[in-house]
């Protein structure tokens, strides 16, 4: 049986800093991710086009797909610690991108005769698959959550207390 000294509590009812809670949430491993999967695809298309003289057309569909394998691998593990069957989610995926590539296609075309242009219409379908992206993700795409605890929520240092749990009692030694 293992006891807890002092010294735990105290690392226990330490606050959690401000960078952990910020990073702990969902959302904003989302975006990091989405930046990242961008990143790929740029700097891949770059690699390809500049360094290896491919072909605009196929440098830009290889980076493209490449981004997208990185994000659903990154997504599913690091955002929404999913516990689905890969294959499952890989499925769900690949039907929520030919849906996002139908209404990008859709809402750049009705809004390239308004003010908006196509620039703006794809800035507002970018927009709009980020909002239901993140939901679909979480809910439908990667769905549950792993049963283990992602290492950045560290939920190991709470006191019973502060995880709404009352604190073991302990036999008294006579």
């Amino acid at each position: 049986m293992s006891r807890t000294t002092a010294a735990d509590t105290a690392v226990a009812k330490k606050p959690r800093g401000l960078l952990a809670k910020f990073f702990g949430h969902s959302a904003v491993r989302y975006l990091i991710v989405g930046g990242l999967s961008f990143a790929v695809d740029f700097c891949l298309l770059v690699l390809l086009r500049e360094v290896f003289h491919w072909d605009v057309g196929i440098a830009s569909a290889t980076a493209f797909l490449s981004s997208l394998v990185f994000n659903f691998l990154v997504q599913r593990k690091f955002s929404f610690e999913s516990a689905h069957r890969t294959h499952v989610s890989m499925i769900r995926y690949g039907i929520l991108v030919v849906a996002n590539t139908l209404a990008t296609v859709l809402i750049v075309q009705l809004l390239t005769p308004t003010v908006l242009g196509y620039m703006g219409g794809k800035v507002v379908s970018t927009a709009a698959m980020t909002v239901w992206n993140f939901f679909l993700y979480q809910h439908w795409v990667f769905g549950k959550k792993a049963a283990h605890q992602g290492a950045h929520e560290h939920k190991h240092l709470e006191t019973p207390e502060a995880a709404g749990e009352p604190e073991p009692t302990r036999p008294e030694s006579s």
